[in-house]
């Protein structure tokens, strides 16, 4: 049996064209567009092209056919990069983004001497190409130049979960009341535009989930449930079910509660452990969920990028996908740092 696996590839030392074998299927592999600068986010668009952000300042529209990039938005003037981690981060289309064209994007700005993160939207004008009219969300996150999260994921009520990294604060991550180490959940329904929902765990605060080190993976699947990825420090690197008003543990919590001091912690705060984790660690980034027959290896399952293994790994779960059955490891340092993925309609995976 063949299909088609095109790999959108951010670092590539490999032949331009080349075949893969996973299992039973052949993959066919080819390089879309080289020479970016620190791409960070893709996403298959609603016009067949992918929209991708880089770390610098820049979001394009990439024609997978041809390579071409399109730039639509350049805010470099603005964007606070450095040379660690911070940047232009997540993006996501609105769920109706066919229709009201809006576009949300994270990154980080400085503000004085201290590097500060924000939510903003955008709307694309399809007839100039472009991004314009930026409506700040929610501005004056404390940032850093490394552990900034962040994805943004929309739902299926019309409210985003945006995740937030510690910024190097680690207590901040245990206070309700501070932005960073979080899982964050807005409403972006018409009638409460960048509002907090009335039905937030926690009265008046986006804040939905805490105790975050730094989550680089959101994804819903089609059973409802809430899938993040998560770094670790030099240890204990996650995958997580995300659910409201708990607490998942750092950083007094490093993984599963099998440590005295973290016992206790556990029982005391109710913590979420891991689904999985791993040590030494890997460097998680993007999921996403596959469900399309292209692929029959990977229908249905889980997929995340890995960065410092320089590998795709593949979950499948029990029914009601609350426990990993399997996690397979898919071109093991095949390519460079692997650090976004995306689908294609007809299940090429980018």
């Amino acid at each position: 049996m063949k299909n088609y696996l095109l790999i959108f590839l951010i670092i590539c030392f490999c032949p331009i064209h080349a075949q893969l074998i996973l299992e039973s299927t052949t993959l066919d592999e080819r390089e879309v567009i080289s020479g970016l600068n620190i791409p960070w986010e893709i996403k298959w668009g609603y016009d067949n092209y992918i929209w991708m952000t880089e770390r610098p300042g820049i979001i394009s529209r990439v024609n997978v056919e041809t390579g071409e990039k399109n730039v639509i938005l350049d805010i470099q003037n603005t964007v606070y990069s450095g040379n660690n981690e911070a940047g232009l981060l997540g993006m996501e289309f609105h769920p109706d983004f066919s229709d009201k064209h809006i576009l949300f994007v994270t990154y980080t700005y400085t503000q004085g001497n201290q590097i500060k993160e924000r939510l903003s939207s955008y709307t694309y004008n399809e007839t100039s190409g472009i991004l314009e009219n930026e409506v700040i969300l929610l501005d004056d996150i404390n940032g850093y130049t490394t552990h900034i999260g962040s994805r943004i994921l929309a739902l299926n009520d019309y409210t985003i979960l945006i995740s937030t990294g510690d910024a190097q604060d680690q207590p901040a991550s245990q206070d309700i009341n501070e932005m960073t180490g979080k899982i964050l959940r807005m409403d972006i329904s018409d009638d409460n535009f960048g509002g907090i929902p009335m039905d937030n765990p926690i009265a008046e605060s986006y804040v939905w989930s805490w105790g975050h080190r730094n989550a680089q993976g959101l994804e819903l699947a089609p059973n409802g449930i809430i899938y993040s990825s998560e770094h670790g420090p030099n240890n204990d690197d996650e995958l997580n079910i995300l659910v409201p008003n708990r607490n998942y543990g750092w950083p007094n919590v490093q993984g599963f509660c099998d440590e005295p001091t973290e016992m206790n912690f556990c029982v005391d705060n109710n913590i979420v452990e891991p689904l999985i984790n791993w040590t030494p660690t890997i460097a998680p980034s993007d999921i996403i969920w596959y469900n399309h027959p292209a692929i029959p290896e990977f229908q249905n399952t889980l997929l995340m990028t890995v960065l410092k293994d320089k590998m795709l790994v593949r979950f499948q779960f029990t029914d009601n996908g609350q426990t990993v059955a399997s996690e397979t490891e898919f071109f093991n340092y095949e390519w460079g740092r692997l650090r976004d993925i995306c689908i294609s309609d007809d299940g090429r995976i980018y």
